[in-house]
């Protein structure tokens, strides 16, 4: 009967609500013993206001099958309209840039996506990704899509196509589901952009394969790859417009607080789902202990925390068959101003690059990049693992009961 409710079409289960407010409304008059024709008004009047209010709640949106990460039965979820008016993208087309020439536009501090993926790096400064939600690329023979949902505080890419079908273009959304973008393509499916899963049209049920990502500092990002490409922002703000969302204490668009109340909702989390195991690290955790060693879904993990840029990574410590193991090669210094959103984002004048170093032949790595840079392993690099960022509302949400380190009164010190 549940799922034959939820499943109902939303008019129909307004109007039946509607109908039976009215007839509880008739039956509380008569049981008062002073029943008027007026109070036909009153009865209409309180159902109206009833089913208002649970719209605006989202009682009544159109629900969809969702099997959320590592779960084997499907649930029900609101799909959600966005509300107000469809905001506007930019007038132009996108543009790229020299690492150069993006010198002119972005300040060190400003905050991009960075992708390194067939050899080749691109940069996506938020500011310009918070106005057009979503980048279709080719990296080498590979179609790509780059996303970021404000919202959710989520930077994703994903391999752009469907097991061997044809090249995907995904767009902005209108509808959302836990607050995170549901990206069309042009063909009416529609993809979740936290987790990648296709969850309406002729594609529901498939997941896209996704593509490592890191959210850092321009500053940093150009020293790791001094060859990027850079999204202009021409053409869209030269800020990002969600700063003033990131400060509140809002959780999403459509309120969504936290269940899992480990984490505040605006926390923000790296997470990782390795082989049906997943597991978060609060930001506020990693500032504190900012280099993990451990195994994850039978995968040796490094996950780092840059505190002058803000940046979390994880990595695969497997390098050329062997398992490496760690430790911190120069400062890690905190960021010295006031943080200026929940991400621990801040400004920081002079950008020194974290250097880590391996125990077994004390080559020296980038820790944003996973680049040996000096030793015997020079040339080589890490495996960076698909992590995501996200706000701990949201990361709760489609990962339930999972693992997590750094929850409040546990952040080690």
């Amino acid at each position: 009967m549940k799922i034959f409710w939820t499943t109902l079409n939303p008019r129909l289960r307004a109007i039946a609500v509607f109908i039976a407010a009215v007839l509880f409304s008739l039956l509380g008059f008569l049981a008062t013993g002073s029943f008027e024709p007026l109070n036909f008004f009153f009865a209409f009047y309180i159902a109206a206001l009833l089913v208002y209010f649970l719209a605006r709640w989202g009682f009544f949106a159109l629900r969809i099958s969702l099997v959320l990460p590592n779960q084997k039965l499907a649930s029900y979820e609101k799909l959600r309209k966005n509300p107000g008016r469809r905001r506007h993208g930019p007038t132009s087309e996108a543009e790229f840039l020299d690492a150069g020439e993006a010198d002119e536009e972005l300040l060190p501090d400003d905050r991009v996506i960075g992708i390194f993926h067939n050899g080749e790096a691109a940069a996506y400064p938020l500011a310009s990704m918070a106005v057009r939600e979503t980048s279709n690329e080719e990296f080498g023979n590979t179609p790509v899509i780059v996303s970021w949902s404000p919202v959710t505080y989520s930077a994703r890419a994903f391999v752009a196509r469907t097991g061997s079908g044809p090249q995907l273009t995904l767009g902005r959304h209108t509808y959302t589901v836990f607050n995170s973008p549901l990206m069309p393509d042009d063909d009416g499916s529609g993809f979740v952009q936290f987790i990648g899963q296709a969850v309406v049209g002729k594609l529901a049920g498939w997941t896209l394969k996704p593509i490592p990502v890191v959210t850092t500092t321009w500053a940093a990002w150009k020293q790791a790859y001094p060859y990027t490409e850079v999204l202009s922002t021409e053409g869209g703000p030269d800020r990002d417009v969600f700063e003033s969302y990131y400060a509140s204490d809002r959780n999403g668009i459509h309120s969504l607080n936290p269940t899992d109340k480990r984490l505040y909702g605006k926390d923000v989390v790296l997470g990782l789902d390795i082989d049906g195991e997943a597991k978060a690290y609060s930001y506020p955790g990693l500032i504190e202990q900012p280099l993990i060693e451990e195994t994850l879904g039978r995968t040796a993990v490094l996950v780092l925390q840059e505190r002058a840029s803000a940046t979390a990574a994880a990595f695969s410590r497997t390098v050329n068959g062997r398992t490496l193991t760690f430790n911190g090669l120069t400062k890690n210094p905190r960021r010295r101003s006031a943080e200026a959103t929940a991400s621990g984002e801040g400004e920081r004048d002079d950008y020194e690059p974290w250097l880590i170093e391996d125990n077994q032949t004390k080559s020296t790595w980038r820790a944003i990049s996973g680049e040996c840079i000096e030793g015997e392993l020079k040339g080589d690099r890490m495996e960076m693992l698909p992590a995501m960022t996200g706000f701990w509302f949201a990361w709760s949400r489609f990962y339930p009961d999972t693992e997590l380190f750094g929850a409040i009164g546990e952040i080690p010190e």
